[in-house]
């Protein structure tokens, strides 16, 4: 990822109805699939500036893994201490340790075979949690800035979980309501802007915006928590279990 995007993530990913609305569904899918324990162990993949690490420590002790050095360093200013560098095909975590692995915007940036990893580390009865950004026809430039190598369907999410040693328990497209805004902004600033000028899509909104997405996000929420699937979004999620042998 661009560097500088880094510091966009810190100062955004606090209060940007995207990231609160993303963190609310993974944790309020983890409540309805886990059983509570403040003793769980849960290693976050890609941490990157450590907002979802912070809020996933409701859960257990919460450890993360990131690549970059200036992620990790964004993530220490939080007070965050279980920090490790390293690739998502290459942990230096033990196995069979964890409870809960989570990879938030993490897969589409690697190969697919860091799943093996993930499931490596994580115990027999445990749970993995994936959100990934959905469609390849909604592919842009923000995309390339971004380093991503793919995007996913529902469907074909499901099945890499599946070859690397996961049973999914529950799949759902997700942010419904941005799939025709998100295609004509990015389908415009991919004509008008170089790669050098274009910015982040996770601007500042005003007041009104900030508030209505929120509401959509609640809305769609409370649809995924019930346990019914989104039939489209521009992202996936889902939540796995490690197969037992």
């Amino acid at each position: 990822m661009r560097t500088d995007l880094y510091a966009d993530l810190f100062k955004e990913e606090d209060t940007h109805w995207w990231h609160v609305a993303k963190r609310k569904v993974i944790i309020e899918l983890l409540n309805k699939y886990l059983k509570s324990n403040k003793d769980n162990k849960v290693l976050d993949i890609g941490c990157g500036t450590g907002k979802n690490m912070e809020a996933l420590s409701i859960f257990g002790a919460t450890y993360g893994v990131d690549p970059s050095v200036d992620a990790l360093n964004f993530a220490k200013s939080r007070g965050l201490d279980r920090l490790i560098q390293a690739g998502a095909d290459n942990l230096t975590t033990e196995g069979n340790f964890f409870d809960i692995v989570t990879m938030l915007d993490v897969l589409e940036h690697i190969d697919e075979e860091a799943l093996k990893e993930a499931s490596r580390t994580l115990k027999e009865d445990g749970v993995i949690v994936i959100h990934v950004p959905a469609y390849s026809w909604l592919w842009s430039k923000w995309d390339e800035i971004l380093h991503h190598k793919r995007r996913y369907t529902k469907n074909s999410l499901s099945k890499a979980l599946e070859r690397f040693g996961f049973e999914p328990v529950f799949s759902s497209y997700h942010f419904s309501y941005l799939v025709l805004p998100a295609y004509i902004v990015r389908f415009i600033k991919s004509k008008i802007k170089k790669e050098s000028e274009y910015s982040s899509d996770f601007q500042n909104t005003n007041f009104v915006i900030q508030n209505i997405f929120l509401l959509l996000s609640a809305i769609e929420r409370s649809l995924i928590v019930f346990g019914i699937s989104i039939p489209f979004g521009t992202s996936v999620i889902c939540l796995a279990k490690k197969k037992t042998k």
